[in-house]
C-alpha cells in the first residue's frame, strides 16, 4: 500500500473547507490542572463568523479575551477533551442567532490540545420537535377519545376535558350547549387552584357570549384569542365585565352537527409553553366532543318522545306509570287529580278531529298552567292525570279549585284525592278516578246528556 504524505498546509486547508465551524485550542490551566481558558491555534472562516472576529484576530488570541457570544460550558468540554483526552458532543440552543449547535470536542495531538467542530443541528431539531409534539398531540387526542368513550356522557365529557384542561395547563376547559341561540347545558373541568372566579352562565348570558363569539371566530371552526385585551378593542364591556382579571388568553372551538353549531368547547389560560399543537389538539377533540353531544342530543330527544306525549307534549302512560312506581312507599305527601275532557265526541263528530285536537291541546295547556306541565300527565285520548307530590292539602286543594274554574271555559270533568303519605299509591289514583267519574256524572245529568 502506498503512503501518500501530506504537509502542515494541506493539513490546514483540509480544517478550513470543512463544512461546519473549526477551531483547535491549547489550553491555558491554573497551577491546580484546573482549564481556565483557551488559546486559540486555529479558527476557520465558518467558527470566525459565527463569533464576529476575523481568523487572524482569533489566533494566538485566548477565548475569553475575544469571543463575547461564548458558551460557558467550553470550558468544561475543553477539559474533559484536552485533558481527560474523551470525546464529547454536546447540544445547545443560541439565543443569538435563534439556532441550535452540536458541539463536537475531540482530543487533538497530546494531552491540553482539543479540537472543536460546531454543526448546526437547527433544522434538524425542529422536525425533532415536530415529531415529538405531534406523537404527543396524537396522544392526547386518542386519550380524549378514550375518556369520552367509556362511562355515561357527563363522566366521560369531564375525563376529556381533565385531560385537555391539565395538558395545556389550562384553568380551565367545558363545553356549553347551544339549545337554539340560548345557553343550555356546561359541563366543565377546572383546575382546582386557579379554576376558580371565571366567568360564569350569569355573565355568558349578560354579555350574549354566542353573538361575540360568532364574530370572533369569523367561520372558522377554531380561534386562540393570545391576549383578551384583543377583545377590548371590539367589546369594552364584555373585556371589562368579564374577562379583565380572569382571562387572559382562551381558545375557542365550534361544537356542531353538520352545518349547525350545537355547542362550544373553551378553554381558558392556557399556558404559553405546551408541548402539544394547541389548534390540533382542541380541534380534533372538539370533533368527538360534537359527536357524543349528538348522540346524547339524540337519546335524549328519544328518551322525551318515549315518555312524552306527542300532541300536548305532557307525560304520557309510561312516564305515569314510571311516577307511580316511583312514589310507592316513600314517606312524603302526594295530590293526585284525575281530569277527562267533557264532550270530545261530540266535538270530534260535529267539528272533525283537528278542532278535538285543538281542544285536547287547551286543556292540557289549562292543567299545566296550574300544576306545571312536569306533573301532567296524558294517559288516554280524553284523559289526564296529575301526580303533584310533597304538597301540602291546602295548596293541593287551591289548585284544584283553581282547575275547576277554569273548566267553565273548556268543560272538564275532575276528580282528586290528597295524602300525607305515598301508601298504596294505585290505590290513591283508583279513588281519584272514581271522584272523576262522579263529577262527570253529575255533569251530563245537569246538561241531560249521555256519559261519553
Amino acid at each position: 500500500m502506498s503512503t501518500i504524505d501530506y504537509s502542515d498546509g494541506d493539513i490546514l486547508r483540509m480544517l478550513k473547507d470543512l463544512p461546519d465551524a473549526c477551531c483547535v485550542f491549547q489550553v491555558v490551566t491554573d497551577p491546580f490542572g484546573t482549564v481556565r481558558d483557551m488559546l486559540f491555534l486555529f479558527a476557520n472562516e465558518k467558527y470566525a463568523s459565527l463569533v464576529g472576529k476575523p481568523s487572524a484576530e482569533l489566533i494566538g488570541a485566548t477565548y475569553y479575551s475575544t469571543v463575547s457570544n461564548r458558551d460557558e460550558d467550553w470550558i468544561r468540554l475543553s477539559y474533559q477533551a484536552a485533558i481527560m483526552r474523551q470525546s464529547v458532543i454536546n447540544r445547545t440552543y443560541n439565543t443569538q442567532f435563534n439556532k441550535w449547535f452540536e458541539f463536537w470536542a475531540v482530543p487533538v495531538f497530546k494531552k491540553g490540545f482539543c479540537a472543536f467542530i460546531i454543526h448546526d443541528v437547527t433544522a434538524e431539531k425542529r422536525k425533532e420537535d415536530t415529531k415529538e409534539i405531534t406523537t404527543k398531540s396524537n396522544n392526547v387526542i386518542i386519550e380524549c377519545a378514550k375518556a369520552l368513550s367509556a362511562g355515561d356522557f357527563k363522566k366521560g365529557i369531564k375525563a376529556a376535558l381533565k385531560i385537555l384542561g391539565t395538558t395545556l395547563k389550562a384553568d380551565r376547559a367545558m363545553i356549553i350547549e347551544n339549545n337554539k341561540g340560548e345557553i343550555g347545558e356546561i359541563v366543565e373541568w377546572s383546575d382546582r387552584v386557579n379554576g376558580t372566579g371565571l366567568p360564569s352562565r350569569k355573565e355568558f348570558e349578560q354579555y350574549d357570549i354566542f353573538t361575540m363569539w360568532n364574530k370572533q371566530m369569523y367561520g372558522e371552526n377554531i380561534i386562540i384569542i393570545e391576549d383578551t385585551l384583543l377583545v377590548n378593542v371590539k367589546n369594552q364591556q364584555a373585556y371589562a365585565g368579564m374577562l379583565s382579571g380572569k382571562v387572559s388568553n382562551y381558545v375557542l372551538a365550534k361544537l356542531t352537527d353538520k352545518n349547525t353549531i350545537i355547542g362550544y368547547l373553551l378553554v381558558d389560560n392556557i399556558s404559553r409553553e405546551t408541548d402539544v399543537n394547541i389548534k390540533e389538539v382542541v380541534e380534533s377533540v372538539a370533533i368527538f366532543i360534537s359527536e357524543e353531544v349528538r348522540n346524547y342530543i339524540l337519546q335524549s330527544e328519544m328518551l322525551y318522545m318515549s315518555e312524552h306525549d306527542i300532541l300536548t307534549d305532557a307525560g304520557n302512560r309510561k312516564a305515569f306509570n314510571s311516577k307511580i312506581g316511583m312514589l310507592e312507599g316513600m314517606d312524603i305527601s302526594v295530590g293526585i287529580c284525575f281530569v277527562d275532557i267533557n264532550g270530545l265526541k261530540s266535538v270530534n263528530d260535529e267539528m272533525g278531529h283537528e278542532a278535538g285536537d285543538n281542544v285536547i291541546k287547551e286543556a292540557s295547556e289549562a292543567i299545566a298552567s296550574i300544576f306545571k306541565k312536569k306533573y301532567c300527565y296524558r294517559i288516554g285520548g280524553d284523559e289526564f292525570v296529575v301526580v303533584m307530590p310533597q304538597v301540602s292539602e291546602e295548596t293541593f286543594a287551591q289548585h284544584v279549585e283553581r282547575l275547576r274554574k277554569k273548566s267553565k271555559k273548556i268543560s272538564m270533568a275532575i276528580g282528586s284525592v290528597w295524602s300525607e303519605k305515598c301508601l298504596d299509591v294505585e290505590d290513591l289514583v283508583n279513588i281519584a278516578d272514581k271522584n272523576m267519574y262522579a263529577d262527570k256524572t253529575e255533569f251530563y245529568s245537569k246538561n241531560d246528556r249521555r256519559k261519553e
